[in-house]
């Protein structure tokens, strides 16, 4: 998963339009190290959506602009805006449903199993 280290790189990932799903994560978080590997996981399975990360720390901006209080928090932009976050406790399946929803996967067999 690609690191981003700067607000203007973060911004430029969103504004491509593409869909993307950024976690932010902060340091010594064991929740957000569980879910980086959930993610990746899913990712998997949902290829369509680029992901990347970045560290609230270096980046604080981006936590300040994205309204973003808690790590870990994944937020998905789909053409340039937030479509749907979630934070601390993922609920994959809200996320399945919204990437379905947008055309990102096929069918129920692509999503996320929640192990």
């Amino acid at each position: 998963m690609e690191k981003m280290t700067s607000f203007e790189e973060a911004e430029g990932v969103v504004r491509d339009g593409d869909p993307v799903l950024v976690l932010v994560k902060s340091r010594r978080c064991s929740v957000c190290d569980a879910v980086e590997v959930q993610l990746l996981e899913w990712h998997e399975k949902n290829r369509r959506v680029r992901i990347r990360s970045l560290q609230m720390e270096d980046v604080p901006e981006a936590a300040g602009q994205w309204t973003v209080f808690a790590a870990p928090t994944l937020v998905f932009f789909h053409n340039g805006s937030e479509v749907w976050r979630g934070s601390r406790f993922i609920r994959w399946e809200e996320l399945d449903r919204v990437t379905e929803s947008l055309g990102l996967v096929r069918g129920p067999d692509m999503g996320y199993n929640g192990g």
